[in-house]
Parts: structure tokens; C-alpha cells; sequence
């Protein structure tokens, strides 16, 4: 039986009788674990929904930008950085769902070892609320994947901002989006820089840079 992906984790039949099961027997500490569990999930799935937003409203965003306000070099950068966060979090996405899958799967298990068995089989519900560490671990990447998020959405928003001021002609973007502090290389070396570091500093760098070229024109 596979998870509704859209399914609230804590509605699925599986989890319920799970819940049900452990009521009936008093123990209330491991249903309350396994409340807690159900909470990282939906938790960790909300914050994804709202990136998954998030990155359209500032799809939408950059292509409205004209290149005479960001560099086309700028532009795409951004529109890069803002790529390799959309993987991640549709990385995160297909990471959440297994694991939803996987508790769905042991509370099933144990609710039908319980029928069997009688309260002792209930105890094993500790296979449920063991994957609270691969939770905690996705919970970090998410996290970590909003924050950079906010980097690039304050990045292109001041850069919108500086389109209504018309401070192009007094202060012209950078053609080049490397790590600080060495802005002033250029495309070349900022591509360099990307297939060291790789994406999550990449985005880091394009919102430093920004934030930079902003502050400038102030």
C-alpha cells in the first residue's frame, strides 16, 4: 500500500490504527512519539510547499527583469543559482516521501504483529519513531535550503527594487558573479569556482555579490 503523497501523515489509515492500538493499551508515551514523528514529517513537508512557491513567484520574477537593470551574465547566474536550489528541494521532496513511506510500512507491520500478538508486538513501535534521526537530518537540509533561499529572493528582490529607481546608468552591474572578494574576475572564473564548490556555494556567492552591487548603488 503506497502513501497518498498529498496525504497528511498523521490521517493515514496505517497511522491511525497505529494510534488507536497504542491508546487502547495506555501507552501513551509511545503514541505521543509517534504524534511527534508525524509532526517532523508535515512540518518539513510545509516548508517544502512553500519553497516549491517560492521558486516559481521568482522564476516569474527574473524573467520580468530587463538586462539593461541585471546583466545578462547576472541574469543567468541567478537564474542558475535559483536551478540548483529547485533540484535540491525536489531532492528533499523525493527523501521526505520514502520516508513517509517507510513509517507507513513498519506502523502497518506492527498494528497486524499486534493483532497477532497482543500488546508486547507494540513495543516494537520504536521502529517508527527510530527514523526521528533521518528526519532530523533532512529537517537540517531544509533548513539549510530556505536560507539560501532568503539569500537569492533578498538578492533579486533588491536588484527589482533598483530597476524601479533607474540607478542602472549611474551604477552598472558587474558582468561577473564570483565569491567575495574577488568579484572583479568574471564569468570564467566564477564557472571555475562552481565546479569546485559546487551549487550551495554558488548560490551564497551570487547573493554576496548582489547584495554588494545593491549596497553600491545606494
Amino acid at each position: 500500500m503506497e502513501s497518498n503523497e498529498n496525504e497528511v501523515l498523521s490521517d493515514d489509515k496505517r497511522i491511525v490504527e497505529l494510534l488507536e492500538m497504542l491508546t487502547n493499551h495506555q501507552m501513551q508515551s509511545q503514541a505521543a512519539d509517534v504524534n511527534m514523528v508525524c509532526g517532523y514529517v508535515e512540518a518539513i513537508e510545509k516548508q517544502l510547499s512553500s519553497m516549491t512557491e517560492e521558486i516559481k513567484s521568482m522564476r516569474k520574477e527574473l524573467v520580468s527583469m530587463k538586462e539593461d537593470t541585471v546583466s545578462k551574465h547576472m541574469k543567468e547566474q541567478l537564474q542558475k543559482a535559483l536551478g540548483a536550489v529547485s533540484k535540491q528541494c525536489d531532492i528533499l521532496k523525493e527523501q521526505i516521501r520514502e520516508v513517509k513511506q517507510e513509517i507507513c510500512e513498519k506502523a502497518e507491520k506492527i498494528v497486524e504483529r499486534a493483532k497477532q500478538k497482543g500488546r508486547v508486538a507494540l513495543y516494537k513501535v520504536a521502529e517508527v519513531t527510530g527514523v526521528r534521526k533521518k528526519l532530523l537530518s533532512i529537517k537540517d537540509k531544509v533548513d539549510r535550503a530556505v536560507d539560501r533561499m532568503e539569500s537569492l529572493e533578498q538578492s533579486v528582490g533588491e536588484y527589482h527594487r533598483q530597476q524601479g529607481k533607474g540607478s542602472q546608468s549611474e551604477n552598472p552591474l558587474l558582468d561577473g558573479v564570483v565569491a567575495e572578494p574577488q568579484v572583479e574576475y568574471g564569468a570564467e572564473l566564477f564557472e571555475q569556482y562552481q565546479r569546485e564548490h559546487g551549487a550551495e556555494q554558488v548560490v551564497e556567492a551570487v547573493g554576496q555579490v548582489a547584495r554588494q552591487e545593491v549596497g553600491k548603488s545606494r
